[in-house]
């Protein structure tokens, strides 16, 4: 990825959400262009909660949902779960958003990065 090794890609994106209230789960959508492939977004949706149950997700890209699954928290790693995700670069602005669900409780994680 371009961001991690000194590319000239335009900066990554990144928008935090810390989910319900009252807990300590929280989440986090990374948003940047493939190293020498201006024309390929990579996504990284994460969750950090404390339990291993399942969470339902969906990335949308500009209003269509682009991927969705469903991931077991794991509670050993401190990262629930990472979804990783390539996307074509829109002309304009490419809004993404990254939702999460948990399957038991209901509660939501919503991150939005306008790139």
């Amino acid at each position: 990825m371009a961001w991690s090794d000194g590319g000239n890609a335009q900066d990554p994106q990144v928008d935090r959400d810390p989910c319900g209230a009252g807990t300590s789960t929280r989440a986090k959508l990374k948003v940047g262009t493939a190293e020498n492939n201006s024309f390929r977004l990579v996504v990284i949706g994460t969750v950090w909660s404390n339990d291993t149950d399942s969470w339902d997700w969906k990335l949308k890209h500009n209003g269509e949902v682009s991927d969705s699954g469903r991931s077991r928290g794991s509670e050993d790693s401190g990262i629930s779960f990472r979804v990783n995700s390539v996307m074509l670069n829109a002309y304009g602005t490419d809004d993404i958003v990254f939702r999460a669900e948990n399957a038991r409780t209901g509660e939501v994680c919503r991150a939005y990065v306008p790139y």
